[in-house]
C-alpha cells in the first residue's frame, strides 16, 4: 500500500516539475528536512508531504538533523526506496546533521540507516527541478522600407472633362465687378437714303402730271 502511495506522489512530483518548467537558480537554498521534527521515525507530517511544499534547485541542500550515532541518513534507488531496503545503499551519511547537496536534476530518494525505521516513515524523495541559463530573444526584424506607387504614364493618366461653353444669357464675373453681355441694337435708318426716295417721288409726280396735260390739249 505503501509503495503505491510513493509511486502516486513521485508521479505527482514529476508532473508538477513539468507544469512549473524550466527555473533558473541564482543562489542556493538550504532546507532542514522535516522541520522542526527532524530526521526522525514516526514524523508528525510524511517526508513526502513536507518535500511537497517546497521547491529544490540544483545546488540547493539538504540538512538531515538526528543524534548522533542513533540513526543514519541512506541514499538509495527508487527500488530500494518503494522496498525499505538499505542492503545496498548509494551513499551513506552519518554523525548527525549530515548535509546533502543536490548536485543534478531529477529524484533524489532518502531512508533511514536504522532497520526499521523506514517502515514507520522516516523515507524522504524529492524532486529536482532542472535550469535554464535566460537569454535574451533576438530582436524583431525592422519592417521593410514603404515604396511610394510609381507614376502612371501620360496615356494612362485620367483627364478631366472638358468646362460647357457658358450660357449667352449668363452674366460673366471678373474680380469683384459684373460685366453683362450687351444685346444688339437694330441699325438706325440713313436720312440721305430718305431723301433720295423723297426726291425721286416728286420728280415721278411731275412727269405723270405733263402726261396728262398734254393728252386734254389735244
Amino acid at each position: 500500500m505503501m509503495a503505491a502511495v510513493s509511486k502516486s506522489l513521485l508521479g505527482s512530483l514529476l508532473l508538477a516539475g513539468v507544469i512549473m518548467g524550466l527555473v533558473t537558480s541564482s543562489e542556493a537554498s538550504v532546507y532542514d528536512v522535516g522541520g522542526r521534527d527532524g530526521w526522525v521515525p514516526n514524523p508528525s507530517e510524511s517526508y513526502d508531504g513536507w518535500a511537497g511544499r517546497n521547491r529544490f534547485l540544483v545546488n540547493d541542500k539538504l540538512v538531515f538533523r538526528y543524534r548522533k550515532d542513533a540513526d543514519s541518513v541512506l541514499v538509495v534507488t527508487k527500488q530500494d526506496y518503494d522496498a525499505c531496503n538499505g542492503g545496498n545503499p548509494i551513499q551513506k551519511l552519518e554523525g548527525g546533521d549530515s548535509e546533502f547537496k543536490l548536485d543534478r536534476s531529477g529524484p533524489f530518494f532518502f531512508i533511514s540507516g536504522t532497520p526499521g525505521n523506514c517502515q514507520k516513515g522516516q523515507k524522504l524523495q524529492v524532486v529536482v527541478l532542472a535550469v535554464r541559463n535566460v537569454k535574451p530573444g533576438p530582436s524583431p526584424p525592422a519592417p521593410p522600407p514603404a515604396i511610394p506607387p510609381s507614376p502612371l504614364p501620360p496615356s494612362e493618366r485620367p483627364t478631366s472633362p472638358p468646362a460647357p461653353p457658358p450660357s449667352p444669357s449668363s452674366n460673366s464675373t471678373s474680380g469683384t465687378g459684373t460685366q453683362t453681355t450687351p444685346s444688339p441694337s437694330p441699325n438706325p435708318s440713313h436720312p440721305s437714303h430718305s431723301s433720295s426716295l423723297a426726291g425721286a417721288s416728286t420728280i415721278t409726280l411731275g412727269l405723270a402730271a405733263m402726261i396728262l396735260g398734254g393728252a386734254f390739249v389735244y
